[in-house]
């Protein structure tokens, strides 16, 4: 039998600490947080010593069916923006709203963005946990003068 204190019990301690805002635990972050000051001190912090801990899917690998993922996370521009939106999400939801902003930060911010990144099409979509596939930008064309002068800022001062 699996004590408290061992096993996957204890293994929740940390991640479960970090949510009530507690950083006591491994991984610990990089500082003890005083009042707002972040949990942890960055998107790689908050990636590496939380959400890969806290996140539990079955990962796309061959044949079998899962969420795409990529080890390799940060050399995707889209990734960084949604990782780093989310990193902030929880560290400001934490300290605004302690009785349910993990509840809204998982519902309204982790569950679309995690979505988007592993989709179909997302980011990830080319990479699996051991295999990193290079980013391609979307093919873009430069508008024509005529159209962006009607925009309210057309770019002309």
């Amino acid at each position: 039998m699996t004590s408290p204190t061992s096993g996957p019990v204890a293994d929740l301690s940390a991640p479960l600490g970090e949510l009530a805002g507690d950083p006591a635990g491994e991984p610990p972050p990089t500082a003890e947080p005083a009042g707002n000051e972040p949990v942890f001190r960055d998107v790689e912090a908050f990636v590496g010593n939380y959400l890969a801990h806290v996140v539990e899917r079955r990962l796309a690998s061959g044949p079998t069916s899962g969420m795409n993922w990529c080890p390799r996370w940060w050399a995707h521009p889209e990734a960084i923006s949604r990782l780093y939106a989310l990193w902030r999400a929880w560290e400001t939801l934490r300290v605004s709203d302690p009785e349910t902003g993990m509840s809204t930060w998982w519902r309204d911010h982790l569950d679309p963005h995690l979505a988007a990144l592993a989709a179909e099409y997302g980011p990830f979509s080319r990479c699996s946990p051991d295999r990193h596939t290079d980013t391609r930008p979307l093919p873009v064309e430069p508008a024509p003068a005529e159209v962006l002068a009607q925009l309210p800022d057309d770019g002309s001062r």
